[in-house]
């Protein structure tokens, strides 16, 4: 795996994380919205599709605990 393979699969993890916490944010949220917006298009510009770095079976889903 490639030092460019590693860098995104780790933004794809806190990508996924961020949006999974922005899902219940409230109040001003737009700058975090654009902030995950410019990670997904990151990603795809390094020419990653982000359900292979981080499979979705393999999210956690807001009924998770942890």
């Amino acid at each position: 795996m490639t030092l460019i393979e590693r860098l995104c699969r780790s933004l794809a993890f806190h990508l996924i994380e961020s949006e999974l916490t922005l899902s219940h944010a409230e109040g001003e949220i737009e700058d975090w919205r654009q902030k995950c917006d410019d990670a997904r298009k990151l990603i795809a510009e390094a020419g990653f599709d982000i359900d292979e770095l981080y499979p979705i079976l393999d999210r956690p889903t807001s009924n998770d605990p942890s």
